[in-house]
Parts: structure tokens; sequence; C-alpha cells
């Protein structure tokens, strides 16, 4: 794999950026950028205006920059250094993402329906069958955000069907219900972690993160 300064060498000047800002909150800030190139393996991201609060900010951590290139796409892994004005952060980029990390440090916002149910055993008596559609938020190699009507009865062994494109058929999974945090007019957003996912499924979940990446990034207004 190339070196990050190589790397970073052939990226172009105001290239398009998706970043997930480090944050003090829960949940990671993502936001669309620039890319200012400074000397390897230090760069910047001009933001639009008002994208986050300084104070938000989780110096020194770090976070994943998915930069467009020549069409592609290209994922790294870079630490927050520092605030340089209110548009403006300042980065190094410490290593390109390994198709291996890809599941733990690429996310990706995802709107399509998902479908999550248990089916309970003949020795169940406590937990009931049940099956509820919802809408996901975004998701990863290793896990989906989606919003649900109702809280899932179960927490364990939980089938996912997931829609693909209209020419690739449901994704099939197995999952876990890491947490679930209830929102106004009785929605609940709910997180599950894949379990005992095929190396097959992988290859389709970050394939499919991979190119709905991409459409984003293209049809990206550069507004900055």
């Amino acid at each position: 794999m190339a070196k990050i300064e190589e790397i970073l060498e052939k990226l172009n000047e105001n290239a398009s950026v998706v970043v997930d800002i480090p944050s003090t909150k829960e949940e990671a800030l993502r936001c669309k950028a620039l890319l200012i190139k400074k000397t390897p393996p230090l760069l910047e991201l001009l933001f639009p205006p008002d994208s986050w609060t300084e104070t938000d900010l989780r110096i020194g951590a770090n976070c994943n920059l998915v930069v467009e290139h020549k069409g592609l796409t290209v994922n790294l892994i870079a630490k927050l250094d520092s605030v340089v004005g209110d548009r403006r952060l300042h980065f190094t980029a410490r290593e390109p993402v390994s198709p291996e990390a890809l599941r733990d440090f690429f996310r990706v916002s995802i709107n399509t329906t998902i479908e999550a149910s248990y089916i309970a055993g003949p020795q169940e008596v406590r937990v009931q069958t049940w099956k509820m559609i919802g809408t996901t938020i975004d998701m990863s190699g290793s896990g989906v955000l989606a919003l649900f009507a109702e809280k899932p009865p179960s927490n364990n062994r939980i089938q996912l069907i997931i829609s693909m494109p209209a020419d690739e058929p449901p994704l099939v999974c197995l999952a876990n219900v890491v947490r679930s945090y209830r929102l106004r007019k009785n929605r609940y957003q709910v997180a599950f972690h894949f379990d005992n996912v095929t190396a097959k499924t992988r290859d389709q979940l970050i394939s499919f993160c991979l190119q709905e990446e991409r459409r984003q990034l293209r049809e990206n207004v550069r507004t900055v």
C-alpha cells in the first residue's frame, strides 16, 4: 500500500471531501468540505459556513476522510489537529484505510427500507415473534443505524433485510441491538451491530457503502 505522503501528493487541490469530525457529542459530525493541500502528511479542509461549532470538536482525535479522486474515492484516517478559523480545520493524515478496516472507520448516510424481525423458538415463552419496517439512517460494514415507529421487543438474533438498488437482491443478515433511543412522536432510533456476517455479505455491504458515497460526492454542490 502506498505511503500516506504519496497518496496526498496525487490528490487534487479543492477535491470534494466528506469527513466525520470527532465530536464531544455521541455522534460524529458528518460534513462536506474542500481539500486544501499542505506539506504531507498535513492537510487543511475548508467547510461551508456554520458546519460545526469549535466547542463541540474533539481536538486530537482520529476520524475518517473520504476524498473524491478521478471519479473514485480515497479513504484516509486523519487526526484533527487544530481550528484555523471559523471554516477551516487542520489535520494530520495518518494512513489510508485498508479494506479490512473499512467496517470500523467507514460510515455513509443511506436512506433505504429495512425490515427487522425475530422468530421465537418453541421453548421461548417470554419473547414473541415480531416484525417491523423502518428506514436506514447510515450504514457501515459492521452495523446500521435505522429509524422505526417502535422499539424492538428483543435485542439479540434479529434478522435484518436491507433493500439494495433495484438490480440487486436485498441484503439479509443477523444482528444485535447496540442501543435504542426514543425520539419525538414515538419514533425510535436503533443501532444494530451485524453478527457473524459472511465475507461475501461484508463485501456486499462495503461495496454498497462505497457506491453510495461516490454518488453523494458527485452530487455535492460546491458552495464553499
